[in-house]
């Protein structure tokens, strides 16, 4: 039997698509007091939010008038006919969002209007609208819901502890305020300030805010910015020194809204490249204003996603501007500052403590009040001068010259070549080759630094070898058909593939130093789906991390002295996955750790 559903159910049942938790119910206050023109936010919380949950304004507040609509279903001031839906300037336009939270919970509107300077209090619980009461606040507005699915015992019984429900609603709140420099955002607790974050000058000391909580120094964060045409881009982005094992940093707004939208997250990733490691990803916060009528958020209940009409420009600026904006970092070992623990059983006769030798409180290990290495030594990332940079590429640029200059005058010989000036040292842990260059010690991972050069050398190689005898290859339908469309692209590299039927390859020729590796380029061949730069940097990549000599391999004096060489002429200390592979540690620095100062 078909029946019409009880409104009162019927409104709960739709309130379930907008109000999930405390955080549903702060992002809808939230939006609400921002297109109010809010300078200060404050949010209160009991119980998680699931007692009580309040957001102070000094907005615009609300007119009577507007407050007798307020809490219907589709009843808002964003939008007024279908065309306002193509070009939304607001945060909240559907007119669901205090309509649902009175649905399901006690729904409180005290408010004063900047207009016509009356004061007037809403209460709609859990569906029952009260009178407006002519009373309110001096400035703004004061949002608040009460005892949330108090009537639903079975949607309040999915609700996570207090303290997860108050940790969702922070860092909600933090989510919506990095877009806001211009507002001040606090947040109580249980009657404790767990958040304060003053109004910011700009985008980036907003963003400091957070990542300053996380140990990230402002030296360590650039901010960019690019124009195109309808939109503009704002990154504040972590150099190669700040990295994470996932993409969670990756913030993404459009239009002063935060969305989840992987291809940006994509865009963000492709624009560091080589600069980080396999498998990290950067930190980065990427603020788009995108023209209304070309982003459209009317495609999901809590706004969380966008379709962008100009996608394809915005992703390539985004690229782009990481790429000339983001540089490499160089890990310098630098001392810490000391600890000193005085030892108090020892006083002079005036009753002054002298310092002697003492036992750690941490510890339980003796300390000297003098400094000492394993106390102090400590990996840290310090602005480089790229000092040791711009003396090989010069020591490169001169080299070329000289070697044009005996071309040309046929009088030199090859014992007159000059190399780049170093000390070598020897090996450590069968991995660090240690040499002394310019006062500095540099430490260099012999697998990274020599997986570089032989993929610098794949990249400007031309030798192909034919095959006397091809190499098969077994794909399935989708590999098949990308080698259908990209066989080209291998063909470029080096790698002569031909098709003899449906799901079968050969390779016919390769470049000379691929044939150790043959292995390797099949499998490669088989799993990649990658576009054109990609592929080449990709296979690259892999076919010289295996050529490339492993960590625990002894070498030579000799081919360590050659090594060293040669990375030290490279134009960037990165291994093809983005690792740096140079570690440096300068004289003053080691005397400091050995105290050894004047």
């Amino acid at each position: 039997m078909i029946r019409l559903l009880d409104a009162r159910l019927a409104s709960r049942i739709a309130a379930g698509e907008v109000i999930e938790r405390p955080q549903s119910i702060l992002r809808e206050f939230l939006d609400n007091s921002l297109d109010a023109g809010a300078s200060e936010i404050r949010v209160e919380i009991e119980g998680g939010g699931i007692d009580r949950l309040s957001v102070i304004d000094n907005g615009s507040g609300i007119t009577r008038e507007d407050l007798s609509i307020l809490g219907n279903r589709h009843a808002t001031s964003k939008i007024h006919d279908e065309d306002d839906l193509y070009s939304i300037t607001t945060l909240g336009f559907r007119g669901e969002a205090l309509y649902s939270i009175g649905a399901v919970s006690k729904l409180t509107i005290k408010t004063r209007s900047a207009d016509s300077g009356e004061a007037s209090t809403l209460v709609i619980d859990n569906g029952t609208r009260m009178e407006i009461i002519p009373s309110g606040p001096d400035r703004g507005t004061i949002a608040t819901a009460e005892n949330l699915f108090s009537d639903i015992p079975a949607r309040r019984a999915f609700l996570k502890r207090p303290q997860t429900e108050a940790q969702m609603i922070r860092s909600l709140l933090i989510s919506k305020a990095l877009a806001f420099p211009s507002v001040r955002f606090s947040l109580v607790s249980d009657g404790a300030l767990r958040l304060d974050w003053p109004q910011a000058e700009n985008l980036k000391e907003r963003v400091m805010m957070l990542y300053r909580s996380e140990g990230i120094a402002d030296a360590d964060v650039e901010a960019l910015h690019a124009d195109g045409e309808g939109f503009s881009v704002d990154i504040i982005a972590g150099n190669s020194a700040v990295k994470r094992s996932d993409r969670k940093e990756i913030r993404v707004y459009v239009n002063n809204r935060p969305v989840d939208d992987y291809p940006v997250q994509q865009a963000v990733t492709y624009g560091y490249g080589e600069l980080l490691p396999g498998g990290s990803f950067p930190v980065a916060a990427v603020f788009i204003h995108d023209s209304p009528e070309l982003a459209d958020f009317n495609i999901h209940p809590t706004k969380r996603e966008v379709k962008l009409r100009n996608k394809a420009e915005i992703h390539h600026a985004i690229t782009t501007l990481i790429q000339g904006g983001i540089k490499r970092r160089i890990p310098e070992i630098v001392p810490k500052q000391p600890e000193f623990y005085l030892d108090t059983a020892k006083r002079t006769e005036t009753g002054k403590s002298v310092p002697t030798y003492s036992r750690s409180p941490s510890t339980g290990s003796y300390r000297s009040p003098d400094l000492s290495f394993s106390e102090c030594i400590g990996s840290a990332y310090k602005e480089s001068d790229r000092a040791w940079l711009e003396k090989a590429k010069a020591l490169k640029e001169r080299e070329a010259q000289r070697r044009e200059e005996r071309k040309t005058a046929e009088t030199c010989s090859d014992n007159e070549e000059r190399k780049v000036s170093f000390r070598y040292i020897g090996q450590a842990f069968s991995l660090f080759l240690i040499a002394e260059v310019d006062g500095e010690l540099l430490f260099i991972d012999q697998h990274a630094a020599h997986e570089r050069i032989l993929y610098d050398e794949l990249i400007k190689q031309k030798s192909i070898q034919k095959l006397l005898v091809p190499i098969h290859i077994e794909t399935d339908g989708i590999s098949s058909e990308f080698l259908d469309e990209h066989s080209h692209v291998y063909t470029k590299l080096g790698i002569m593939l031909s098709k003899r039927e449906d799901g079968e390859w050969e390779i016919t020729a390769l470049p000379a130093s691929c044939r150790p590796i043959e292995t390797e380029i099949v499998d490669f061949i088989q799993s990649s789906r990658l576009d054109e730069n990609e592929l080449e940097s990709k296979l690259f990549a892999v076919i010289a991390c295996r050529a490339a000599i492993k960590a625990g391999d002894s070498i030579d004096r000799w081919s360590a002295e050659s090594l060293i060489e040669k990375a030290l002429m490279l134009d960037e200390p990165a291994c093809p996955h983005g690792r740096t592979f140079i570690i440096k540690l300068s004289e003053k620095d080691l005397r400091m750790l050995a105290g050894r100062t004047s």
